[in-house]
Formats: C-alpha cells, sequence, structure tokens
C-alpha cells in the first residue's frame, strides 16, 4: 500500500501557492505545507474540521493509525498520477 497521497486541484491552486497543483505529493508533507501557510497568514480558505478539503484535494492510498485501510472519499488508481485535473 502506497503512504496516502494528495494531490491539490488546478481550480484551487491559488488558495496554496506553495503546492504544485496536479502532482501527487505525501498527505503529510502538504497538510504540513498548508498549516505553515495559515500560520503566516497566506491565502486563507474556510476549512471543515480537516486541513486538506476533499473539495481541493484528491487522495488515494494510507492507512489509519490502527492499520486499518481508511476510507477514502476519491481513491484514484496509481495510473492516473499523472493526469491532468478536470476541474
Amino acid at each position: 500500500m502506497f503512504p496516502r497521497q494528495a494531490r491539490l486541484r488546478q481550480s484551487f491552486s491559488s488558495c496554496y501557492p506553495n503546492i504544485t497543483p496536479g502532482k501527487w505529493h505525501h498527505a503529510l508533507w502538504t497538510r504540513e505545507m498548508a498549516l505553515s501557510q495559515l500560520r503566516r497568514g497566506g491565502p486563507q480558505w474556510q476549512t471543515e474540521g480537516r486541513v486538506l478539503s476533499d473539495e481541493h484535494f484528491d487522495f488515494y492510498g494510507g492507512f489509519s493509525e490502527r492499520g486499518t485501510r481508511r476510507e477514502v472519499r476519491r481513491e484514484l488508481p496509481p495510473n492516473l498520477a499523472t493526469a491532468g485535473d478536470s476541474d
């Protein structure tokens, strides 16, 4: 199983200037980049309990802390990792 991955959608790239849209990144790195930006007063967005929004990012892979598979809202196969965003 791959580590949890996050891919920023092109349509939200202005909200996250330090994250390359359309490219898969380790989700922990992506979350830390987003949190760092919020702390520095960079572009702001509304969160709903999660730093990385399902509306702004695609996700795939990963395990929960207990070692069981997480419920993935948008699971994409690895062959789509290089595909462009359709948003």
